[in-house]
């Protein structure tokens, strides 16, 4: 492993950020179906054009779903969340069980920590760049997985509330869906180049289902997360289970152990580190004996 460190971060690089669609999710999420159903979800055919009317609809839903929340001005105030849990992930070194720190700055910047088998891995994605620090050694990400982070963050539901008067969000109905005994009402969301399917409860305007299109180094996936297990963090639903489907085929879960809304979070946290060099060895004195 010592001799391939730049591939190994980057292949670990990708399985972080498949960790990070389950580890960076936050509040504004619902109570699952009481029997959800048992085989993994079909990923979602493509998008059409909305028409005027999925638009109009779709507006009045997403009102809904902001109002469900406490009101745009309540989301508004959240600038900042804090996860810790365990993530068990299928990935290219293997099936892991991690544990997952992820804090978030609203609305462009991401830090993950993961302590694996291997050791503390931590992954950092701001607008000015995006790099992974290992045990021994630090690497900048490729453009493209920094702009999936930072898209994942633009997913972010509480972030989308707080835009529900951005021109930039465009959001449209899609018609329903049965998810377990729920008729869920189907939303599709874009802003700023990230774009998200959700499956919205008709009764609570909580997501039951979300899904979307990731690019990693194996190309697109289509991603379909399910949501469980909810608790009230700060007057916000927050799940703490999650089970993940790339591409229909079941690869992560997330158990939640702690949420905390607007913790606070030290800007060092998202500055590259600079790693110790080791120090020159001492010059021989001379006329002394060899080793």
């Amino acid at each position: 492993m010592r001799a391939r460190p730049s591939r190994l971060l980057l292949v670990l690089a990708a399985g972080m950020i498949a960790a990070a669609r389950a580890g960076a999710q936050t509040p504004a999420a619902p109570p699952a179906p009481a029997a959800p159903p048992a085989a993994t979800p079909v990923p979602p055919k493509p998008i059409p054009t909305p028409s005027a009317q999925a638009l109009k609809e779709g507006k009045e839903l997403f009102a809904k779903f902001v109002q469900a929340l406490g009101g745009v001005e309540k989301a508004r105030k959240v600038h900042d969340v804090w996860t810790r849990g365990l993530v068990t992930a299928k990935t290219p070194e293997g099936e892991m069980s991690m544990d997952v720190q992820t804090s978030m700055v609203f609305p462009d910047r991401i830090s993950q920590q993961v302590d694996a088998p291997f050791g503390r891995m931590a992954m950092v994605a701001t607008p000015s760049g995006a790099f992974i620090v290992g045990p021994n050694a630090v690497q900048d990400l490729p453009p493209g997985m920094k702009e999936e982070l930072l898209r994942q963050v633009r997913r972010i539901p509480l972030l989308l509330a707080q835009k529900i008067d951005d021109p930039k969000l465009v959001v449209a109905a899609a018609g329903t869906e049965k998810i377990g005994d729920v008729s869920a009402r189907i939303l599709d969301l874009s802003y700023e180049g990230a774009s998200v399917r959700w499956y919205l409860d008709p009764t609570t305007w909580r997501i039951l289902r979300s899904s979307h299109t990731s690019v990693g180094p194996q190309g697109e996936a289509v991603i379909v997360s399910e949501y469980s297990d909810y608790k009230i963090v700060d007057g916000y639903p927050v799940a703490f289970h999650l089970e993940v489907a790339t591409n229909g085929q079941k690869d992560q879960t997330l158990a939640l152990e702690e949420c905390k809304i607007n913790p606070g979070v030290e800007p060092k946290l998202f500055e590259k580190p600079v790693m110790p060099t080791p120090a020159p060895a001492a010059a021989p004195t001379p006329g002394a004996p060899k080793p």
